[in-house]
């Protein structure tokens, strides 16, 4: 099969997933819309930390967590004299450390608040019963966008890529070199992402920390090969919890540096960061101002060299393929 309609394949997928994925959304509000408001009051509204599961990019794994930490609400209301409670805040979705700050001002401890109850299921309610605003419209051009914008690409450097042919060597491997010129760059403009934010992160503001648990982690992984995937294998990641405090709020977070954790089949590899931070120690946290969840230990990216040298390899392969030999000045 083509390249040019794998990237349009691979498009559509993405497209119609999100599609699915805000059309249930869309219900779930529109149902939510239609139930009855009482008036409530928040019982409870603090940070909570919570260990989830943790996702990698290309392969599956179980057994992975990382901590992120969330807006706990808790709120009571009644309906015909039935006193309930509920910690289902919102229709929204939140994924961990993401507006955590904005949440808890919005909704304070001992706050009057109105509750909007399901007539059929008074136990369920939320007092937050709407998406923000342009969210629907924005997935649905996300969506478009990005079939579009796999048209666009293929058809666009489909051009170019036939122009420059006959000036190659190896015009035959045209095809995989670009996939490959593509994925180097790709891994290259993360690499420079991640150099931004670590620079980001040292003009961040430091708070004092403790490291609350030190150690490694085992789990399981498997690399998607094909069509199918690779048996899975067992691996160790460096495990460092810590806590803080920001506006009077206790947050709690696993990533030392920015980037991804690195991993190995043996714990010797990725033993250090636990030797060099045990539990009970005293630590400066880094926490972005404008959303305190996110913090680091250290302003640098971790295994930022391994992205250079992907990029290099990608790069350096699409020009093997099409004969373009790169000669370094003697």
């Amino acid at each position: 099969m083509e390249l040019k309609f794998l990237l349009i394949g691979f498009a559509c997928a993405v497209a119609g997933m999100l599609s699915l994925v805000t059309l249930l959304k869309w219900w779930e509000v529109r149902a939510a819309s239609r139930w009855s408001p009482t008036q409530g009051k928040i019982i409870s509204s603090r940070v909570e930390a919570r260990e989830v599961t943790s996702s990698g990019s290309g392969s599956d794994s179980r057994g992975s967590t990382e901590m992120r930490n969330f807006p706990a609400i808790t709120f009571e209301y009644k309906v015909n004299g039935k006193k309930f409670r509920s910690s289902h805040y919102s229709v929204q979705e939140n994924l961990g450390n993401f507006a955590v700050a904005e949440t808890l001002a919005k909704f304070p401890n001992g706050a009057g608040v109105t509750v909007f109850y399901n007539p059929a299921d008074p136990a369920k309610a939320v007092i937050e019963r709407t998406m923000p605003d342009g969210s629907f419209k924005f997935m649905v051009q996300l969506s478009a966008g990005l079939v579009v914008g796999a048209l666009v690409l293929v058809f666009s450097v489909g051009g170019v890529l036939e122009a420059i042919r006959p000036f190659l060597p190896k015009p035959q491997n045209l095809g995989a070199a670009a996939l490959l010129l593509f994925m180097g760059l790709f891994v290259l403009r993360m690499g420079f992402a991640q150099k931004s934010l670590a620079e980001q992160a040292a003009k961040w503001p430091i708070t004092a920390g403790r490291i609350d648990a030190s150690g490694l982690q085992k789990f399981e992984t498997r690399d998607r090969s094909g069509g199918g995937y690779r048996p899975w294998r067992t691996v160790f990641k460096s495990r460092i919890v810590y806590s803080y405090s920001v506006a009077g709020q206790r947050y709690a977070a696993d990533r030392i540096a920015c980037g991804a954790n690195v991993t190995a089949s043996l714990p010797s590899l990725v033993s250090g960061q636990s030797q060099r931070y045990l539990e009970g120690d005293k630590v400066e946290v880094h926490y972005d101002p404008a959303n305190p969840a996110a913090a680091v230990l250290e302003c640098r990216v971790s295994g930022l060299w391994l992205l250079w040298v992907c990029a290099a390899g990608f790069l350096g392969g699409a020009a093997l393929l099409v004969g373009v030999i790169l000669k370094l000045p003697s």
